[in-house]
Protein backbone atom coordinates (compact mmCIF):
# COMPACT_ATOMS: atom_id res chain seq x y z
CA UNK A 1 0.00 0.00 0.00
CA UNK A 2 1.44 3.33 -1.03
CA UNK A 3 1.29 6.05 1.61
CA UNK A 4 2.15 9.75 1.38
CA UNK A 5 5.61 10.98 2.23
CA UNK A 6 6.80 14.39 3.40
CA UNK A 7 3.28 15.83 3.56
CA UNK A 8 2.65 15.25 -0.16
CA UNK A 9 -0.40 13.59 -1.63
CA UNK A 10 0.01 10.32 -3.46
CA UNK A 11 -0.77 10.27 -7.18
CA UNK A 12 -4.25 9.49 -8.47
CA UNK A 13 -2.86 6.31 -10.03
CA UNK A 14 -1.47 5.06 -6.71
CA UNK A 15 -4.69 6.09 -4.97
CA UNK A 16 -6.81 3.95 -7.30
CA UNK A 17 -4.29 1.09 -7.14
CA UNK A 18 -4.49 1.32 -3.32
CA UNK A 19 -8.28 1.00 -3.65
CA UNK A 20 -7.79 -2.09 -5.80
CA UNK A 21 -5.45 -3.48 -3.14
CA UNK A 22 -8.07 -2.93 -0.43
CA UNK A 23 -10.57 -4.92 -2.49
CA UNK A 24 -7.98 -7.63 -3.08
CA UNK A 25 -7.88 -8.21 0.68
CA UNK A 26 -11.63 -8.97 0.49
CA UNK A 27 -10.91 -11.75 -2.01
CA UNK A 28 -11.86 -15.29 -1.03
CA UNK A 29 -9.21 -16.95 -3.21
CA UNK A 30 -6.46 -18.83 -1.39
CA UNK A 31 -4.15 -18.96 -4.44
CA UNK A 32 -4.01 -15.26 -5.40
CA UNK A 33 -5.98 -12.25 -4.23
CA UNK A 34 -6.92 -9.65 -6.85
CA UNK A 35 -8.81 -6.38 -6.65
CA UNK A 36 -10.03 -4.20 -9.51
CA UNK A 37 -11.34 -0.65 -9.67
CA UNK A 38 -12.90 0.99 -12.73
CA UNK A 39 -12.57 4.78 -12.88
CA UNK A 40 -14.09 7.19 -15.36
CA UNK A 41 -13.62 10.96 -15.24
CA UNK A 42 -11.97 10.63 -11.81
CA UNK A 43 -15.01 8.83 -10.39
CA UNK A 44 -14.93 5.21 -9.20
CA UNK A 45 -17.75 3.53 -11.11
CA UNK A 46 -17.17 -0.09 -10.09
CA UNK A 47 -15.05 -2.42 -7.99
CA UNK A 48 -14.47 -6.15 -7.86
CA UNK A 49 -12.44 -8.88 -6.23
CA UNK A 50 -12.01 -12.55 -7.05
CA UNK A 51 -14.30 -15.09 -5.43
CA UNK A 52 -17.08 -17.59 -6.06
CA UNK A 53 -20.44 -16.41 -7.39
CA UNK A 54 -22.66 -14.75 -4.77
CA UNK A 55 -24.16 -17.24 -2.34
CA UNK A 56 -21.87 -20.14 -3.30
CA UNK A 57 -18.99 -21.59 -1.32
CA UNK A 58 -15.60 -19.99 -1.78
CA UNK A 59 -12.26 -21.78 -1.69
CA UNK A 60 -11.53 -20.14 1.67
CA UNK A 61 -14.79 -21.71 2.98
CA UNK A 62 -13.98 -25.13 1.52
CA UNK A 63 -10.37 -24.87 2.68
CA UNK A 64 -8.72 -25.97 -0.55
CA UNK A 65 -7.98 -24.87 -4.09
CA UNK A 66 -7.98 -27.45 -6.89
CA UNK A 67 -5.51 -25.35 -8.91
CA UNK A 68 -3.03 -25.34 -6.01
CA UNK A 69 -3.49 -29.08 -5.52
CA UNK A 70 -2.68 -29.68 -9.21
CA UNK A 71 0.20 -27.12 -9.23
CA UNK A 72 -1.47 -25.05 -11.95
CA UNK A 73 -0.25 -21.59 -12.89
CA UNK A 74 -1.76 -18.50 -14.48
CA UNK A 75 -3.77 -19.42 -17.54
CA UNK A 76 -4.29 -23.04 -16.48
CA UNK A 77 -7.34 -24.78 -15.06
CA UNK A 78 -9.84 -21.95 -14.87
CA UNK A 79 -12.60 -24.46 -15.59
CA UNK A 80 -12.01 -26.07 -12.18
CA UNK A 81 -11.63 -22.74 -10.37
CA UNK A 82 -14.53 -21.54 -8.19
CA UNK A 83 -13.68 -17.86 -8.59
CA UNK A 84 -14.89 -15.11 -10.85
CA UNK A 85 -11.94 -12.82 -11.43
CA UNK A 86 -11.78 -9.31 -9.99
CA UNK A 87 -11.80 -7.69 -13.42
CA UNK A 88 -14.87 -9.67 -14.48
CA UNK A 89 -16.69 -8.82 -11.25
CA UNK A 90 -15.92 -5.12 -11.69
CA UNK A 91 -17.13 -5.21 -15.30
CA UNK A 92 -20.29 -7.12 -14.32
CA UNK A 93 -21.16 -4.43 -11.77
CA UNK A 94 -21.52 -1.61 -14.31
CA UNK A 95 -22.86 -0.83 -17.77
CA UNK A 96 -20.90 -0.57 -21.01
CA UNK A 97 -21.69 3.15 -21.09
CA UNK A 98 -19.76 3.43 -17.81
CA UNK A 99 -16.80 1.37 -19.09
CA UNK A 100 -16.36 3.08 -22.48
CA UNK A 101 -13.24 5.21 -22.09
CA UNK A 102 -12.77 4.30 -18.43
CA UNK A 103 -9.56 3.03 -16.85
CA UNK A 104 -9.20 -0.23 -14.94
CA UNK A 105 -6.78 -0.50 -11.99
CA UNK A 106 -5.65 -3.98 -10.95
CA UNK A 107 -3.66 -5.14 -7.94
CA UNK A 108 -2.68 -8.68 -6.98
CA UNK A 109 -1.66 -9.90 -3.53
CA UNK A 110 0.07 -13.12 -2.45
CA UNK A 111 -2.14 -14.57 0.32
CA UNK A 112 0.71 -16.19 2.26
CA UNK A 113 2.59 -12.98 3.05
CA UNK A 114 0.40 -10.14 1.66
CA UNK A 115 3.19 -9.06 -0.70
CA UNK A 116 2.34 -7.47 -4.03
CA UNK A 117 2.02 -9.91 -6.90
CA UNK A 118 2.81 -8.56 -10.37
CA UNK A 119 -0.73 -8.03 -11.67
CA UNK A 120 -1.74 -9.42 -15.04
CA UNK A 121 -5.22 -10.18 -16.37
CA UNK A 122 -5.82 -13.68 -17.72
CA UNK A 123 -6.68 -13.93 -21.44
CA UNK A 124 -10.42 -14.27 -20.75
CA UNK A 125 -10.45 -11.11 -18.60
CA UNK A 126 -8.28 -9.32 -21.18
CA UNK A 127 -10.91 -10.04 -23.85
CA UNK A 128 -13.65 -8.72 -21.56
CA UNK A 129 -11.61 -5.57 -20.84
CA UNK A 130 -11.17 -4.96 -24.57
CA UNK A 131 -14.86 -5.62 -25.31
CA UNK A 132 -15.96 -3.26 -22.51
CA UNK A 133 -14.11 -0.35 -24.14
CA UNK A 134 -11.66 0.21 -21.28
CA UNK A 135 -9.11 2.88 -22.30
CA UNK A 136 -6.08 1.91 -20.15
CA UNK A 137 -5.23 -0.81 -17.65
CA UNK A 138 -3.01 0.13 -14.69
CA UNK A 139 -1.20 -2.90 -13.28
CA UNK A 140 0.54 -2.80 -9.89
CA UNK A 141 3.89 -4.55 -10.43
CA UNK A 142 5.58 -4.08 -7.05
CA UNK A 143 5.73 -2.17 -3.78
CA UNK A 144 6.14 1.57 -3.57
CA UNK A 145 4.94 4.70 -5.31
CA UNK A 146 4.74 4.72 -9.09
CA UNK A 147 5.38 0.96 -9.22
CA UNK A 148 2.84 0.21 -11.93
CA UNK A 149 2.64 -0.11 -15.69
CA UNK A 150 -0.03 1.29 -17.98
CA UNK A 151 -1.17 -0.99 -20.77
CA UNK A 152 -3.63 -0.42 -23.58
CA UNK A 153 -6.15 -3.29 -23.52
CA UNK A 154 -5.18 -4.56 -26.98
CA UNK A 155 -1.60 -5.00 -25.72
CA UNK A 156 -2.74 -7.46 -23.01
CA UNK A 157 -2.32 -11.17 -23.65
CA UNK A 158 -5.89 -11.75 -24.80
CA UNK A 159 -5.30 -15.09 -26.50
CA UNK A 160 -3.13 -17.76 -24.97
CA UNK A 161 -0.23 -19.05 -27.04
CA UNK A 162 0.31 -22.81 -27.20
CA UNK A 163 4.07 -22.67 -26.49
Amino acid sequence: MVSPSEGKRISKEDTYLNCAEVFAYRSTCIKRKYGAVIVKDDVVVSTGYNGAPRGLENCCDVGKCPRIELDMHQGEGYGICRAIHAEANALLNCSRRQTMGADLYLTGINPKDNSVHKAKPCPVCARMIIQAGIRNVYLRVGDGADNYVVVEPEELEWVQNKD
